[in-house]
């Protein structure tokens, strides 16, 4: 299809023709579809919607939803749910669970796995009566994620499991890398520290762009007692330098990581205490526990009973709160 779109973006009549907004939703998707930075577009369609009939309309309420669930703003959801009331009036395959499946992303994003569950089977019947198999397997791959999040890492690594005996499906070692990625991130929470690290290598093999697999792999060999190997993929994760907003975060988790391993107290305190304000704006990241339980673990060998039971306070209330 980008080939197509290119083709018609090329010839610059198109531009200046009576479908001109149409060429600009065309130049929107083009973009998008080409990893470029197609949301520099929105502001335009949004003030001109009137314009645009309800299929396209729904498409660029789709498309904001996407550029906000890239940037982490909440409001992806509402307009998700623009894109999906538009959907509900037209007649095509396949339109309204794509959108549930971007709704899906987004309560998932935002650690409401509880949301996402009951548009597993509507999006699941949606993408089988429109023929999509390969959205059919993304869908899969969420539905693990989503029991993942609920606790139910039995069902979760099943999935797991099938979708890479299944890779033969797919044609790119994307797929399988982010399966890899997720099923190893299941097992450290399921504290299989020796699995995770297997399948978070693998998945390091394959070139994933997961940043979490570095989180997976340094804290499970910290666990396991190895902690030369932990720094050396701290090490390794540093010197991609990295500059988007999670790579960030990720950094910053394994910098207290890093400050604890070497026995740096006064460097890892402070580390520590200036991330967990920071967590939560990013729940999915799902580190906080594995925070609160090094700063635990370091006052219980400090014997600093004050410090300690105020760190078990603040971790009973993050329980109380999930």
């Amino acid at each position: 299809m980008l080939n197509e779109l290119e083709s018609y973006l090329a010839d610059p009549s198109n531009l200046h023709s009576y479908a001109f907004f149409e060429t600009k939703l065309i130049e929107m998707i083009y973009e998008y579809f080409s990893d470029l930075p197609f949301q520099e577009q929105l502001p335009f369609m949004l003030e001109h919607m009137n314009l645009y009939d309800h299929t396209e309309q729904s498409l660029i309420y789709d498309l904001l939803g996407l550029s906000q669930l890239r940037t982490y703003i909440k409001k992806a959801e509402a307009s998700f749910q623009s894109a999906k009331a538009l959907s509900l009036l037209l007649n095509i395959p396949g339109w309204t669970g794509l959108i549930d499946h971007h709704l899906i992303l987004t309560y998932l994003r935002f650690m409401k796995p509880e949301k996402a569950f009951p548009l597993l089977e509507e999006c699941k019947r949606e993408f089988h009566n429109a023929g999509a198999h390969r959205r059919f397997l993304n869908l899969k791959f969420n539905q693990a994620h989503c029991f993942m999040k609920l606790g139910l890492f039995n069902e979760a690594d099943q999935i797991y499991l099938n979708l890479i005996q299944t890779y033969d499906q797919v044609d790119t070692e994307r797929f399988v890398a982010m399966v890899y990625s997720n099923y190893s991130w299941s097992k450290l929470l399921q504290k299989k520290y020796a699995e995770a690290i297997n399948l978070a290598q693998t998945a390091v093999q394959l070139k994933t762009n997961f940043e979490d697999v570095y989180i997976t792999l340094s804290y499970s060999f910290y666990k396991l007692g190895e902690s030369e190997k932990a720094l050396s993929v701290i090490d390794d994760f540093r010197a991609q330098e990295r500059t988007d907003p999670r790579s960030k975060m990720v950094m910053k988790f394994l910098e207290v990581l890093e400050s604890y391993l070497l026995k740096d107290k006064v460097y890892f305190e402070c580390l520590a205490n200036q991330l967990l304000p920071l967590l939560p704006e990013w729940k999915d990241l799902e580190v906080d526990l594995l925070v609160y339980q090094m700063l635990i673990d370091y006052y219980k060998a400090e014997q600093n009973e004050h410090e300690l039971c105020g760190v078990q306070e603040k971790m009973i209330k993050f329980l109380l709160k999930e």
